[in-house]
């Protein structure tokens, strides 16, 4: 794998940190894991290592915040050190890579506020830097000149009804329990949601490509996540920032669970 070469979105290189500005915040409400060499780095200031347990950051209060996240939401260590000594999972998050025998591909997760801005709010159309030919999966939902349902029928037959699909949510692990509420409200009329998608139909194309991407074993799970997505967006009021939050909800709530994303594939794998 050393010499593999690593893909990644063309707008992959758009992406950063908006820190501070951030309304949803990395640094609480996540287990912050410390890795090996970070931890030799910490450990002779103990002033880091003593808020330090089994291996992780001691999250501080109701909310578990890092306990080097200020009130104004920027990161104390980076303020003190510098952003080069920051643990490694600070600073690859929300980063993910898919690991084959020839390539590593790299993208960045929606569970982020900023990479939900940078996604949905993109009107170019899915490519991978260096060029190489994209799944006929990712091919197909890119074809803008066809009704976006129709791509997506072709991409995966419908695995779940409406019911089925709140029943599965039901039983998931809860992040945030805000999530129950919208999860529960969440409109599930397909046509109501079909045409909503359809409204929005390059925002739910690159959302439903994220998906494709990520997960490529699963292609009915993106369309899933989408109409999902699209119902959660709906409740929130229906304009192309609440797709924003309701994606990164979405994707915060459902991937970075791995017992979530373990039914998920129990459900979605063919």
């Amino acid at each position: 794998m050393k010499d593999s070469i690593t893909y990644v979105p063309n707008y992959y290189s758009r992406f950063s940190c908006i820190a501070g500005k951030c309304q949803h915040t990395c640094c609480k409400g996540w287990e912050i894991d410390i890795d090996a060499e970070s931890m030799k780095r910490f450990s002779s200031d103990k002033s880091i290592m003593k808020v330090v347990e089994d291996g992780s950051f001691v999250l501080q209060g109701d909310e578990e915040r890092c306990p080097f996240l200020r009130e104004d939401n920027l990161c104390q260590m980076i303020i003190d050190h510098g952003e080069n000594f920051i643990c490694d999972i600070c600073k690859d998050h929300p980063r993910f890579r898919n690991y084959y025998d020839d390539r590593i591909e790299m993208g960045i997760g929606l569970c982020c506020e900023a990479a939900c801005d940078l996604i949905i709010g993109n009107t170019e159309l899915f490519e991978i830097v260096p060029e190489r030919e994209l799944s006929d999966c990712i091919n197909i939902l890119k074809v803008r000149g066809s009704d976006i349902m129709e791509r997506f029928a072709l991409i995966a037959s419908v695995k779940l009804d409406p019911e089925e699909s709140a029943d599965l949510y039901r039983q998931m692990e809860r992040l945030d329990r805000n999530w129950d509420e919208i999860i529960d409200t969440c409109e599930r009329d397909r046509k109501k949601v079909s045409t909503y998608i359809r409204e929005h139909s390059v925002e739910f194309e690159q959302i439903a490509v994220y998906y494709a991407f990520r997960y490529p074993r699963i292609p009915s799970f993106a369309v899933e996540a989408c109409m999902v997505i699209a119902g959660c967006a709906i409740t929130l009021g229906g304009g192309v920032e609440d797709i924003k939050e309701a994606a990164r909800m979405y994707s915060s709530e459902v991937e970075y669970s791995d017992e979530n994303m373990d039914l998920i594939y129990e459900v979605f794998e063919d």
